[in-house]
């Protein structure tokens, strides 16, 4: 979900929502302005050519507005909001926000801080007490940051091989949660995007509030705010007139409807238009729904322990766009696609709302902005590509010294490996990248390997044997990766036949069968995941390009006994889950 499309410093991040946003009063008090003025209806016109490749009535579309100084000065729909019908989209069909949603879901919670109902440093188990204990208190402030370590519910669904389109309860998340024996991180210690967090959040609302999510915003946010044709979608046999089907389309132009089971709300699932969102929009200048203090709150980016800034407030990533501050939501889910795309300086938001898994939405925002801020914008150029850093020169090993460095190492924290060998009597490094490296030896016990623009730096460790205890690479200047000499695997098929087994895990409540297909290794994870395994190294085996990890377990007599599962699948760390073998 994280699509920041612009690499800059977190500090610039940071004093630019301060200049921007710390005042409600300057919100868009900043009317930058540059070259001939465009009108309105010149840009309309741009829009409507931009977006008229989309524009078939035997395809699903999309709803797209634009907002300026308080006026929804575009509003536009095009394809089919139900193919089996004919029914077109229109501006005042409702599509569904998925993640999107954060924002209602964080500004409830901040209204019932407000209310002094809850405080948002309150530990979550005073409301959720379902949540083990894991030693160090996890609040809702961490809960509304991704900064709790709490699992990715939705990895755990695929991980437990259950279905992702299947009917799932509250109850039924929150007993998945509770079987967890860990968390990925310390809280507040790493922003790691989880839609745990916001399915949290929205139980608590309920909880404090005693109405469901869905009751308590339509009566503190979307009433109020005159938004009659939003609300949080909860029941998933509910009729709701002018609502949009998803539709997943492939190639070859195959489209697919998506009648998705998936009713749960607070990560997701407000269903809008595009002109409620403009009244939604309009609240960031003019307070009907909370106060300049909740706007603070809302957009004011979070603090990790480490006093470190991340990008991402109150359900609002926080970024930049060719120069100037923007906060923003996507969603993806179902075949739906949203993107609401706010230049708070400029008083400038964009909305595409679309029903076509096809159209990427950031697309269609970034290309409003460019013509509705056409003279506020930087240029749009690709950075200059930095010259290549001069290496020193290469020293002299003979095939005797190199041959001291070849081995198998494995990183304990990222789970990957690499092996270090002699080919043609130079070193050469396998496994860290598709290809092989040269290994260029530049001082005693120092080595680089140069791939593309990206430089690695090895340094060994020795012991007092004089073996290699560990071996620090550096990229690119970046914080030290520790590698460690690891013994090499077990890949015959007489030794991989030992590793075939079904594997129990109380915390997925689910077996994973791994059987010898000829002479490999594969994984299956209930009735719809299969992956092909690698041998990483002794015990330890890869999949889905490394993301997988599996190390496998032995006791005393070198008996394999489980298994311990980690993965980084989409960026969700899931690690550390215990199996024990059948």
């Amino acid at each position: 979900m994280k699509n920041l499309q612009l690499s800059i410093p977190t500090h610039v991040i940071v004093l630019l929502f301060i200049l921007g946003l710390t005042a409600v009063d300057n919100l868009g008090q900043q009317n930058l302005t540059a070259g001939t003025q465009v009108t309105n209806e010149e840009s309309a016109t741009r829009v409507n050519a931009f977006l008229s490749r989309w524009d078939k009535n035997d395809q699903p579309g999309c709803a797209v507005g634009a907002i300026k100084d308080g006026r929804l000065i575009y509003k536009r729909a095009f394809g089919m909001a139900n193919l089996d019908y004919d029914v077109p989209n229109t501006t005042a069909t409702l599509f569904n926000l998925a993640s999107a949603s954060k924002p209602f879901t964080a500004a409830s919670i901040v209204l019932l801080a407000q209310q002094g109902k809850l405080s948002l440093d309150d530990d979550i188990r005073k409301y959720v007490p379902k949540i083990p204990d894991y030693g160090d208190t996890i609040t809702i402030r961490h809960l509304l940051y991704h900064t709790s370590g709490i699992r990715e519910y939705q990895a755990l669904i695929i991980f437990g091989g259950l279905g992702a389109d299947n009917a799932y309860t509250d109850k039924d998340v929150l007993n998945m949660l509770s079987r967890q024996k860990n968390i990925s991180f310390k809280p507040g210690s790493k922003h790691q995007y989880s839609n745990s967090n916001y399915h949290l959040l929205g139980i608590i609302v309920a909880r404090v509030s005693g109405k469901s999510l869905r009751a308590f915003a339509d009566e503190n946010i979307f009433k109020p705010l005159s938004m009659k044709n939003t609300m949080y979608f909860d029941n998933r046999s509910e009729v709701v007139k002018n609502r949009a089907s998803g539709y997943v389309v492939g190639q070859g132009n195959r489209i697919r409807a998506r009648s998705s089971l998936f009713d749960l709300v607070g990560g997701g699932g407000v269903l809008t238009t595009i002109e409620d969102l403009y009244l939604w929009d309009q609240n960031f200048y003019e307070q009907k729904v909370g106060n300049k203090e909740f706007v603070s709150l809302m957009t004011a980016p979070g603090t990790l322990n480490s006093g470190e800034k991340i990008d991402y407030a109150f359900g609002l990533f926080l970024n930049q766009y060719r120069g100037l501050p923007v906060f923003k939501h996507s969603g993806n889910m179902s075949g739906y696609r949203a993107q609401m795309f706010t230049f708070p300086q400029q008083k400038f938001t964009a909305i595409a709302l679309c029903n076509n898994s096809a159209i990427l939405p950031s697309v269609i925002v970034n290309k409003l902005a460019d013509i509705y801020l056409d003279g506020q914008l930087k240029p749009d150029v690709p950075a200059e590509k930095k010259p290549a850093e001069a290496l020193p020169p290469v020293i002299a090993l003979s095939e005797k010294e190199a041959q001291r460095y070849a081995g198998v190492y494995a990183s304990s924290e990222s789970g990957a490996a690499f092996r270090l060998n002699l080919k043609d009597g130079k070193l050469v490094n396998s496994g860290l990248l598709k290809s092989e490296m040269p290994v260029l030896p530049i001082a005693e016990n120092r080595f680089v390997m140069v791939a593309g623009a990206d430089k690695y730096e090895l340094t060994p460790v020795f012991d007092r044997s004089g073996r290699i205890s560990e071996i620090k690479l550096i990229r690119n200047g970046e914080k030290p990766d520790v590698f460690v000499p690891v013994k090499p695997p077990l890949d015959s098929p007489q030794q991989l036949s030992e590793y075939a087994g079904t594997y129990h895990s109380d915390e997925f409540d689910a077996d994973h069968k791994i059987s010898l297909k000829g002479s490999n290794l594969v994984l299956q994870i209930g009735a719809s995941f299969e992956a092909p395994l690698t041998a990483a190294y002794a015990d330890t085996f890869t999949a889905a390009g490394g993301q997988i990890n599996l190390s496998f377990t032995r006791d005393d007599k070198g008996t394999i006994t489980g298994l311990v599962f980690n993965s980084a699948l989409d960026e969700r760390e899931v690690k550390g889950i215990t199996f024990k073998r059948r």
